[in-house]
């Protein structure tokens, strides 16, 4: 086990993108909002997209290394906890689509407690108990189910509002010819597409 801390602040970027348009999915709903137009279904496919390549990540790469470690301690509770809420996640998100105003409300609530979960109670578990390359190995599962078609879309969905602050820590973790191509082509497409804020009016 090394002592190098590790970098856990992608995570918190994803969780911020993912609560960031949960939430004005969310408003779309509560307002009475078409949200079955072909602007906002793009919108709802990427996210929906991001989330289960991040959560199968997570239950593929992440818990079952960790399991390992806690098993019959106290962290094995919270890697059950996880786990669950995926689930829970997953049958809202369907439930959400089916009704979105009625809904809208209980997935928001959910989204933002699993979030703060993770960060509150799963991460200091990466700390303790992952190397750096067992943690690495987990981005690079997200990243292979990306690909490069879909990085060309995450990465400026992720930044999409994010403070100045946050863009740095993001880009930083790209090598510098895919900055280029970040702030040269990847951005202005995206830009150009269908975006959360415009439809939901902020």
């Amino acid at each position: 086990m090394s002592d190098q801390k590790i970098d856990t602040s992608m995570m918190y970027a994803v969780h911020d993108a993912f609560q960031r348009d949960m939430d004005r999915f969310a408003g779309l709903a509560e307002r009475g909002a078409a949200l079955d137009g072909p602007d906002v279904a793009a919108c709802w496919t990427r996210f929906t997209r991001f989330l289960h390549i991040h959560h199968t990540a997570e239950d593929t790469h992440l818990w079952p290394v960790l399991q390992e470690r806690v098993a019959g301690g106290p962290g094995e509770a919270v890697l059950e906890r996880m786990e669950r809420e995926h689930r829970d996640l997953t049958a809202l998100l369907d439930a959400f689509q089916h009704d979105p105003e009625r809904h809208a409300g209980r997935l928001r609530a959910a989204m933002t407690e699993h979030c703060e979960h993770e960060e509150e109670l799963a991460l200091p578990l990466v700390q303790n108990l992952l190397t750096p390359d067992e943690w690495n190995a987990f981005g690079d599962e997200q990243r292979r189910r990306l690909g490069i078609g879909g990085a060309a879309s995450f990465f400026p969905w992720l930044l999409d509002g994010a403070d100045e602050t946050a863009r740095r820590s993001v880009l930083g973790h790209l090598p510098p010819p895919v900055r280029i191509v970040y702030r040269a082509v990847w951005r202005p497409r995206y830009l150009r597409g269908p975006r959360l804020p415009a439809l939901a009016g902020v």
